[in-house]
């Protein structure tokens, strides 16, 4: 049964293009209902990586990378260091999303601006080295890991939810236990452990959120 729209946000089609994707946005919920008894299968993990990669980056760097822990004993792990969230177990996958401290795929991708025609080589050599350089400063490139990855946290959420599975974003964890039990190398940091898997049923009522009356800022905070 799908979720119902919070109330002012039932019209989610008189102005979409793509009606079910606003949809899906507005019912997706963080929960913590999973079936233990059901398992997230392979094609299905692949296809919720690919479209999480479709998010937007800076540059199309694509600074990230997805860490999957399913093995019991591994998820145990998991679960100690995200300071005992059960769930994370009674899901069957346990996803880190990862972002990258250094423009290291800066070659390959300007490569491909200029091989796809949309930069001949000095710009794209000029624009590379830009990008290398921002990332140089230690809390630019921080920046730049977290908020990357965090899209493509997102998308991986969203897509989990249009496919009838449960996703919840965690970032209450042990970032350095986490690291150095998935090996992470040193220009890589943990930005947002997801627990994934199919549906245990309902979750609670979804809590109030701030309406756009509040939140919207026009011109000026």
């Amino acid at each position: 049964m799908s979720q119902q729209i919070p109330t002012g946000e039932s019209d989610v089609a008189h102005d979409a293009k793509f009606p079910d994707a606003i949809e899906a946005l507005r019912t997706r919920r963080s929960g913590h209902n999973f079936d233990p008894d059901a398992e997230l299968d392979d094609e299905t993990l692949e296809s919720l990586i690919r479209d999480a990669a479709l998010a937007p980056s800076s540059y199309n760097l694509q600074p990230w990378e997805f860490v999957v822990v399913q093995d019991d004993d591994r998820l145990d792990e998991v679960v100690d260091l995200a300071y005992g969230q059960e769930h994370v177990r009674e899901a069957g996958t346990a996803i880190l999303v990862v972002g990258h401290t250094e423009a290291k795929t800066a070659d390959r991708v300007f490569d491909e601006w200029e091989e796809a025609g949309r930069m001949d080589e000095a710009a794209a050599e000029q624009t590379k080295a830009q990008s290398v350089e921002m990332y140089e400063d230690e809390r630019m490139g921080r920046d730049y890991a977290i908020r990357n990855a965090s899209l493509a946290a997102q998308n991986l959420l969203l897509s989990a939810h249009a496919r009838g599975l449960k996703a919840t974003p965690m970032i209450g964890f042990d970032q350095e236990g986490i690291a150095e039990f998935l090996g992470l190398p040193d220009d890589e940091i943990p930005v947002v452990l997801l627990s994934v898997g199919p549906s245990g049923g309902e979750e609670p009522e979804r809590l109030p959120r701030r309406g756009v009356e509040e939140i919207l800022h026009r011109e000026s905070r």
